[in-house]
């Protein structure tokens, strides 16, 4: 299982490097609509793939994911917008106060040798964001579980169930070609965030087709470990499993 972990942590890292595609820093006075004619994208899918619901409210500094493009392109503003406007959409970031070490250090006994700690990557919570790939009982859950970390979720599902795209994203790979997961997809979505879907009984997109959220992309197939049939589900910040639960309504 570890061993398939790692093929599917590569797998995920090679391919995303080849995904074309810019991340566009808004500037005060550009819009959704300049930015999309500048880059020869469709305004629609730039707000499907940054979660925009309304166009009309991109903010100065907002960072904008652009898809199939390969260089970032410099945006015209509104006509009329002035350098003192300007200046003032961008907030301020207040200077932090130096705080003057204690004068007194106590000292730290020689038999005792500090370790330094590992800190874990946190995980903003965006509950919503994604939806359910299908609807059943969870049957296995994220975490470790009998010295094993399961690093998703298996949702119950009869064989032959549509699985749903969970959100708007571009297939970065279809196939049975990594073995333990049948056949598998790996959607990207935006802020570096990927989808897993396993177990399939056949996919129905292929590596590099544009999918939207709710779209069928899978027939579920059976979890050969557990005897039944359901979806591997995993959620991924870039190389990073994370628990699905972070995610889902």
């Amino acid at each position: 299982m570890r061993v398939i972990a790692l093929t599917l942590l590569t797998l995920i890292t090679l391919v995303a490097c080849a995904i074309s595609g810019v991340n566009h820093v808004v500037q005060p006075g550009q819009t959704l609509y300049r930015i999309s004619k500048t880059y020869g994208v469709s305004a629609d899918k730039i707000a499907a793939y940054n979660h925009i619901k309304d166009p009309t409210q991109i903010k100065a500094g907002e960072s904008l994911w652009i898809p199939g493009v390969r260089h970032t392109r410099t945006v015209a503003v509104v006509p009329g917008t002035t350098r003192q406007t300007l200046q003032k959409s961008i907030p301020k970031v207040p200077r932090k106060k130096t705080v003057k070490p204690p004068k007194t250090v106590k000292k730290k006994s020689p038999s005792k040798v500090s370790q330094p700690v590992r800190k874990q990557p946190s995980v903003a919570v965006k509950k919503g964001l994604l939806d359910w790939p299908v609807r059943g009982a969870v049957l296995q859950t994220y975490g470790v579980k009998n010295g094993e970390r399961n690093k998703g979720i298996v949702i119950a599902a009869s064989e032959g169930t549509p699985v749903l795209c969970a959100a708007a994203g571009q297939v970065i790979y279809s196939g049975s070609g990594i073995q333990g997961y049948g056949h598998l997809l790996i959607v990207k979505h935006s802020d570096n965030l990927y989808t897993v879907y396993g177990h399939n009984r056949s996919t129905l997109v292929k590596t590099g087709a544009f999918v939207n959220k709710g779209q069928r992309i899978a027939l579920s197939g059976r979890v050969p470990s557990l005897g039944r049939g359901g979806v591997h589900f995993e959620v991924r910040q870039g190389n990073q499993a994370v628990n699905p639960a972070f995610y889902l309504p």
